[in-house]
Parts: C-alpha cells; structure tokens; sequence
C-alpha cells in the first residue's frame, strides 16, 4: 500500500461542504474553483493525482474541430490557459502558437472544410490552408500528399503530467484537503439526497459530491441507478528523445498526432487508431454507440482480453486493487504513427520511442461530456464522460461544475452537457 493510505496519513475531515472523487484535471480543477467560490472541499483519488487519462494525453489546447456545443466553453478556457501558470504558480509548459489538422485524403479535407462555418458562427479564428501556406507555417515538413490543412492559431498545448497536480497543488494551498491512494468504496444516499461518502479513511459528510472518476464512472454511479452509457477506448502514446530539428511549438494531427517538447523531445500519438475494449458494459451500452461506431469503423478495432474476462467474474474496477488503469500500447499503431512522422519530417533522422504508454479514454454516444448536477439524487453532481477533450476543456469544466454546484447556473448554455439525455431504458 502506498504511504500516502497508510495509518499514519493525516486524518480527513468529519465533514465538508463539497468530496469531489477522481483526482485528474477535471476533479481538481473543480476542487480549485470550488475553494476560490468559498467551498470547504475534500478531494479523493484512489491512486496518484493524474495517473490516469489526465497524464497520458497528448497534451493538446484546442478549440478547433469540437462539437458545437462545446465551442463557447473552449474560447473561454482558451483565455483561462493563457493566464493559467501565473495563476497556479506553476510551469505548465504552456504553449499557444496554434492546433493544424492536416489533410492527406479528400475525406479529411472535406470534414474541414464542414466545420468552417462552425467557427465563423462563434468567431473563431481558424482558416484553411493551401498546402504551401502548410510547408510555410511548419519548418521542415515535406507536404508531399499534403491537402491542406484546418489550422487555428490561437489553440495552444501543454504538458499533461504537470496540469492537475498543479491544480490539486493550488486547491491545497487555499484550503482544500487532497488525499491520494484513498478511495472512495460508496456514495450515502438518504432520503434522495446526498449525504456523505464511505472513504478507506472513513466517512464524511457532504451534501455534494462530486464525480469526476472517468473511466470508472458508469461502474461507481451504477449503484445509485444512474445511467452513464460509456465505453473505453485506448489511446496510444509515445516519446522519442530529442531530434536535431526545432519544430513550430504546436499540435500538428495528420498522419500521426505530435508535439515537439522543450527539450526538443517529440510526442507522438496514434491519432487515428483507436481500440475498444470490450467489457460487460459493451454489451449493456452497444445500442448506444452504434451510430458512433458506424461513423468510426474505419479507425475502430475490438480486444477481447483481460479487462473482459476480469470483469466477468466481478474481480476488475475494485478501487481499492485496480488503484490505476493502465493498459498496454498498441505498439504496431504507434510504429506507424513514428513511421508517418518520419515520412513527414525526412530531415529528422533515425527515431525510436524511449517509453510509450497508453490511457483508457471515456467515450460517450455523442462524443461529449456529462457536466451536470442532478436532481436523483439531489447533491450528486458529474463531470465525465470527455471522450479524448477533457485535458484542454479541464480548467472550465472545472469553474463551470463550481458555478453549478454554488450559484445554481453557469454563463453558458448546459443543456446539452445534462445527463438526463441519456434517461431512457
């Protein structure tokens, strides 16, 4: 057991007014903005801060290429990114010179070409590009096969493994108490409202909480009959060593998904590449995904493994055991996503990845997130379901859920982000 859960741990409060659960981007952002609002607030991870999706991303900002719904929130956490490390007092090795997708087949370019409108109606400044306006905006890219190109100059990217613990850094400092390695085993519902938590370090009172628990969410809401139709798929992600070419410091999705860290080191993803893994809840929710999955069946693969065989016999998601969900990389995907770098980047020489990793992505029917504090039970509030945005959208997801949770609305427009779009049998 970690030390951190150990007898000599400090002991939590009896009570507080907020126990958000899940201690990635979006749950301590939440637990930050709560404190800032006046909140007294207890957050709980069952393992590290950031040990899952919230670490293990590409690190991408981006505005460009949401769900329309989602577009108003990302301008305004555009603008929270920008003052973010002076804010938190933190390096986040924040980065704000653009987000391009690139275009190598018809398809893509046209998807683009579609979403143009969606930025003119919000004011957004992303623009198409010629293939050469490409080759001039990216240093030593070879645009042979390139289309053109979706690019918007004011998205930006950052280092996922420093943003949340940053951000349970700053909520610790005004005021908020952050446990790791401390799971939370139930939710205390009485008379249809919220009362407290069951935590491996004891019970506290509350009168809301939080969930902001990812992957685990349909598993952990379940015994409260509440309905959260997600599924997993696994991101790949890679990181070379440092190449000898200074590349624009921007996210570039084409036929890899990269980044150029400040060390010069690249992070390369299987941006297209994309496996399910299948679970009891595959066959509880299929119905639900299967427009999503008709739409991706190109880049859609299914596993049938351990998490499958595991959860059959009610061993897998015990927040106590399975303290971080870490599942193998798809190697042969990343080779090709290297493979395409390079072809993308000749001058860049011989590149191998110095470690690889990967992350269990909580996809939902429409591809956006739950932000929403229900009404059964009433002081159950839940932030999940990203579906691959939830790093760059985590600091106004995060004031968004404190807005709900304290002043009862949010600036923005929330009714697609409701639960209850998913209220049926």
């Amino acid at each position: 057991m970690n030390p951190n859960s150990s007898d000599q741990a400090p002991p939590l409060p009896p009570a507080a007014d907020v126990v958000v659960v899940g201690g990635g981007i979006i749950g301590t952002a939440t637990a930050y903005y709560l404190r800032k609002l006046g909140q007294s607030v207890v957050l709980l991870e069952k393992g590290r801060i950031a040990g899952e999706q919230s670490s293990r991303n590409w690190g991408a900002v981006r505005q460009q290429g949401r769900h329309t719904a989602e577009v108003p929130l990302m301008m305004a956490c555009n603008k929270i990114w920008q003052g973010l490390e002076a804010e938190l007092e933190a390096d986040l090795d924040w980065r704000q010179q653009g987000q391009m997708r690139v275009a190598f087949q018809p398809r893509q370019l046209a998807d683009s070409e579609a979403w143009i409108p969606i930025a003119k109606e919000h004011g957004l400044d992303t623009q198409l590009l010629t293939p050469q306006q490409v080759a001039d905006l990216l240093p030593h890219f070879d645009p042979a096969g390139c289309l053109g190109a979706m690019y918007t100059p004011s998205d930006g990217c950052a280092e996922p493994e420093k943003v949340a613990p940053a951000f349970a850094a700053a909520a610790a400092r005004n005021g908020a108490t952050v446990a790791d390695f401390c799971a939370v085993t139930g939710i205390d519902v009485k008379n249809g409202a919220v009362c407290g938590v069951e935590s491996e370090r004891g019970y506290i009172k509350a009168e809301t909480v939080v969930c902001a628990t990812g992957a685990w969410t349909s598993r952990f809401l379940r015994p409260l009959g509440h309905r959260h139709p997600c599924l997993w798929l696994t991101g790949s992600v890679g990181r070379t060593g440092p190449i000898p070419l200074a590349l624009r410091k921007l996210v570039v999705w084409g036929r890899c998904a990269y980044r150029q860290r400040p060390d010069g080191s690249m992070t390369i993803a299987a941006g297209s590449d994309g496996h399910h893994d299948i679970t009891t809840d595959s066959l509880r929710f299929g119905l639900d995904f299967l427009g999503l999955a008709r739409r991706e069946k190109r880049q859609l693969h299914f596993r049938l493994g351990k998490p499958f065989f595991k959860d059959l016999t009610g061993r897998f998601l015990d927040p106590t055991q399975d303290r971080t969900l870490d599942p193998a990389p798809d190697r042969p995907a990343l080779d090709r996503a290297l493979a395409g770098f390079q072809q993308d980047y000749p001058g860049a020489g011989p590149m191998a990845f110095e470690k690889t990793w990967a992350g269990w992505i909580d996809i939902m029917p429409d591809e956006i997130p739950v932000i929403d504090v229900l009404e059964q039970p009433s002081g159950l509030a839940v932030a999940s379901g990203f579906s691959g945005h939830g790093f760059g959208m985590g600091p106004i997801a995060g004031a968004t859920m404190a807005d709900l949770i304290v002043k009862g609305q949010s600036r923005f427009d929330m009714t697609p982000f409701k639960a209850a779009r998913f209220f049926k049998a």
